[in-house]
């Protein structure tokens, strides 16, 4: 073959292969291209939208918790947060002094974090204070991330802040109610979708995706934070005095069963939270277990008047205060020999209530423990509460009735004694405890609505009046003298019981404890004190009647619990000092009611306008009889805002300075007491609580005040 025709044939077969090739890889692409089109769209179109769409979640704001007379007690603010992306950070020694001079943390930690860290996103600091913003916005830096968040505010700090609970870092429920509500509470988050340009900015786009945060509801509860600031005072000052290691007071309205207070010492604030042990954050009136001691008598007493073995003329043989029962010896502190029944009660014989048990077969004697709630949780809506211990009656051993006659070998908590004495105050008839009042939707809408329930019918009317009769006597004459307040009938039985300590009852270690409920001729509240191993002494009469009777005295006289004929003037006369209230937010007549009422002189230089600052200020132990001055100020309403702006300014800028007080939330009066003590002019549109607030063209001395009903 000719040289040249066979290397043109060469040439052609060369020219085909390629060709083939080239058609191959044609093909191929554009078999790839129809499978990513059509046969594997979905999968690359989400890709795609994951690289440009970015899912921003939406949080709701958490729902306030209020008492029973609406005084907010927790709400939110609003706090900052720093991230930072450790690949992006440009100035790592300049960003970390910045924020350790922010948070008093060193800056060396946090360099360390960040150099050690692999993650695009690492928390540096959570939860900083909203008066920050100013020099946290002078961080820049491509790496800060700024992110601001809700943060639970509690408006009167460690007042009942077991009650009330904690929350977390990321604002859900830790402990307290906001655990146990934390679901109704925290709302629902929302989300919505922004897409990113060709420079990697967020934006909205035209058909922007978007589902709204559904904020959480609003709690009231039965608490009376009022009554709880000074039912915490007196704790306190009482286990001071006393030496005492521990205590706890729990309040409740015997007709209702709702619980108006509930204290326990030692305490905590939940600003403080990292320093907070267990021991403080217990609710000790329905954690702690004891020996009843003394007060228990109150039951056994129920049962033999109930089951008609005595009445309370009924004469009774108190063996001279030593009853022999079998091995061991049943002991009286004063030794009596036959008297009536009530005067056993007055003198707690421990003799007298042994031998009323042994009329009683353990069947019947364990009923009446038991219909009185012992042994038995209240299902009281609050976390963490015990049923104490009783034996049944095919465990008991010869010794467990007569023992448990007046308060031995069984196990009951604080709120269970007070629980049985509201029964007897409330005829009889034994009502379901309650702490929260209501639930409402963001709108209003009522999710709870909890009203007055009665358990069972614990003893006969009958029965609960002779009882109330004879632990009147106990006040009056007997071992409970001390919680006596003139003018008053009360109630009450003291209790001195020994703690086991190694299985071993301690001299040293004992509780203190005093139960009672007042008018006695027409019961409203009940209280029960409980005093942990005092020094000074160990008797319930010397502990803790004096705690309850200072709190008495404030129920009666500042709150009105008394149907007395004496005047709630004299009353106060005769206590030694008396609490000053709040009047910051009133008229000056309105003040004047509630001044003559308690014994307080008004003084103010003029007579018209509301007061915005009062001396001496609320919640001060004064004399009775002291002089309060007023400071009051005449303010214009005007409902609507005419030709006023609204500042566009991002809202955390009022936080940032001091002089822009923040009062969101509070009552209109009350705000414009705080505004104008700052020298702020106020405009209001509409009445009642402060929902919305901004301030007006930019003047730092001039407020809009937005409110609704």
């Amino acid at each position: 073959m000719n040289p040249q025709i066979q290397h043109s044939v060469k040439n052609f077969w060369k020219v085909r292969f390629i060709g083939v090739i080239i058609l191959v890889g044609i093909c191929s692409v554009i078999g790839k291209l129809f499978y990513i089109q059509n046969l594997d769209a979905e999968k690359y179109q989400a890709k795609a939208q994951r690289q440009y769409d970015s899912r921003i979640e939406l949080l709701p704001v958490r729902g306030n918790i209020y008492d029973r007379n609406e005084n907010l007690i927790a709400s939110n603010t609003q706090s900052i947060s720093i991230a930072v992306d450790p690949k992006q950070i440009e100035n790592i020694k300049y960003v970390t002094t910045m924020i350790a001079s922010i948070t008093n943390k060193k800056a060396s930690d946090y360099e360390k974090m960040i150099k050690k860290s692999n993650k695009r996103f690492l928390w540096l600091a959570r939860g900083i204070s909203v008066l920050h913003a100013n020099k946290i916005d002078t961080l820049k830096d491509k790496g800060i991330i700024s992110i601001k968040e809700p943060k639970r505010n509690f408006v009167y700090g460690s007042v009942a802040s077991q009650i009330i609970g904690t929350t977390d870092i990321d604002n859900k429920g830790s402990s307290g109610l906001e655990l146990l509500l934390d679901s109704s509470l925290r709302g629902i988050p929302g989300y919505k979708i922004l897409q990113r340009d060709g420079r990697g900015n967020l934006r909205p786009s035209v058909d922007m995706q978007l589902l709204p945060a559904v904020n959480g509801n609003t709690v009231t509860l039965t608490l009376d934070i009022d009554i709880q600031k000074v039912v915490e005072h007196e704790l306190q000052k009482g286990i001071e005095e006393t030496q005492a290691s521990a205590g706890s007071v729990c309040i409740m309205d015997v007709r209702t069963g709702e619980v108006l207070a509930m204290a326990s010492y030692p305490t905590f604030s939940p600003d403080k939270l990292a320093t907070a042990t267990f021991d403080a954050m217990r609710i000790r009136s329905i954690t702690d277990t004891y020996e009843p001691g003394s007060t228990f008598k109150l039951i056994t007493s129920a049962a033999a008047l109930e089951e008609k073995i005595v009445t309370p003329n009924t004469e009774v043989d108190g063996m001279g205060g030593v009853m022999k029962y079998g091995e061991f010896l049943i002991k009286d502190s004063h030794g009596m020999g036959r008297v009536p029944f009530v005067k056993a009660v007055e003198n707690s014989s421990n003799v007298i209530m042994a031998s009323m048990a042994m009329k009683m077969s353990d069947r019947k004697f364990f009923k009446y423990v038991r219909d009185f709630g012992f042994g038995l949780t209240s299902g009281i809506d609050l976390p963490g509460e015990l049923a104490g211990s009783v034996r049944k009656p095919e465990k008991f051993d010869y010794t467990t009735k007569v023992y448990m006659a007046f308060g031995y070998q069984l196990s009951v908590t604080p709120f269970q004694m007070l629980q049985s004495y509201a029964t007897i105050a409330n005829g009889g008839k034994m009502m379901k405890p309650y702490f929260v009042k209501s639930i409402k939707d963001p709108k209003g809408k009522i999710l709870v609505d909890n009203k007055p329930q009665m358990i069972r019918q614990v003893v006969s009317e009958k029965t609960a009046k002779q009882l109330t009769d004879m632990f009147t006597g106990v006040v009056e004459r007997g071992t409970g003298v001390a919680a006596h307040v003139d003018g008053v009938l009360i109630a009450g039985k003291t209790g001195t019981s020994q703690q086991l300590v190694n299985g071993i009852y301690s001299k040293q270690n004992y509780n203190a404890s005093f139960c009672g409920f007042f008018p006695a001729n027409d019961p409203k509240v009940a209280v029960m004190v409980m005093v942990d191993r005092p020094k000074t002494n160990i008797y319930g009469g010397v502990i803790a009647a004096p705690i309850f009777k200072r709190i008495a005295q404030y129920l009666i006289t500042v709150r009105g619990f008394n149907t007395q004929t004496d005047s709630v003037k004299t009353l106060i006369a005769k206590s030694d000092s008396i609490i000053v209230p709040d009047l910051v937010g009133l008229e000056l007549d309105d003040a004047e009611t509630i001044a003559k009422r308690l014994g307080f002189f008004l003084k103010a230089r003029t007579l018209d306008g509301i007061i915005y600052e009062q001396t001496p200020s609320s919640g001060k132990t004064v004399p009775y009889g002291t002089d309060i001055l007023l400071r009051l100020k005449t303010i214009q309403f005007r409902l609507d805002s005419g030709s006023i702006q609204k500042n566009t300014a991002d809202s955390s800028s009022m936080f940032a300075d001091p002089s822009r007080p923040n009062v969101v939330g509070i009552p209109l009066r009350r705000a414009i007491a705080i505004l104008m003590k700052s020298k702020i002019l106020v405009t209001v549109k509409g009445f009642g609580v402060v929902r919305r607030q901004y301030w007006s063209g930019g003047a730092t001395k001039s407020c809009v005040l937005e409110c609704s009903l």
